[in-house]
């Protein structure tokens, strides 16, 4: 069976999981339209690989026109990927896995942006910056709780019509120290 970072980085699923995570549950009809791109077949083989990995469920099954639909979502408890599967994997495999979230990374940015004028970016929220931290092992492991610690205080609000979806993306990238 493939790691779970396989799983979840892979172009497809990535974009499906993102979807779910965003929205309410949804079909593979609901899916196919909101992906555009991807060919049902496609979706169906992808869809099939999360839910054999347990990191989707189906919460909903009803029979429309003779057939059976089902409504998927994300078991966002399971999808956090273990420490020791990062440890293990090639120094490859963590490039191409980067490769994949920065390529969904810059095409929600350049739907978002392609959509919106730059009068709505403060209001919406949409930001970019590349920020430089100095900070002893003590001060990051600080930075990193209460960064999650926030997130925790959020991550399961559910979407109503006061709430915009905001995506956040986080990596730290230690920097190799100048010889001095």
């Amino acid at each position: 069976m493939k790691g779970k970072a396989d799983l979840l980085l892979h172009p497809v699923r990535m974009r499906i999981v993102q979807q779910l995570l965003l929205n309410k549950p949804l079909t593979i009809a609901q899916l196919v339209e909101i992906l555009g791109d991807v060919p049902q077949a496609t979706l169906y083989r992808h869809i099939n690989l999360l839910l054999e990995a347990n990191l989707i469920e189906v919460i909903e099954t009803k029979k429309v026109k003779g057939t059976e639909e089902r409504k998927f979502s994300v078991k966002i408890d399971n999808l956090q990927i273990p420490e020791s599967e990062i440890e293990t994997t090639s120094r490859e495999d963590h490039i191409r896995h980067f490769s994949v979230f920065h390529g969904n990374l810059l095409q929600l940015a350049t739907s978002y942006l392609a959509d919106t004028s730059p009068e709505q970016y403060k209001k919406e929220g949409f930001s970019y910056a590349y920020t430089p931290l100095h900070l002893s092992d003590e001060e990051f492991h600080e930075l990193t709780q209460s960064i999650q610690q926030a997130i925790e205080k959020v991550i399961h609000n559910q979407l109503t019509p006061a709430r915009t979806t905001r995506i956040f993306a986080s990596m730290f990238i230690p920097q190799k120290s100048p010889k001095e």
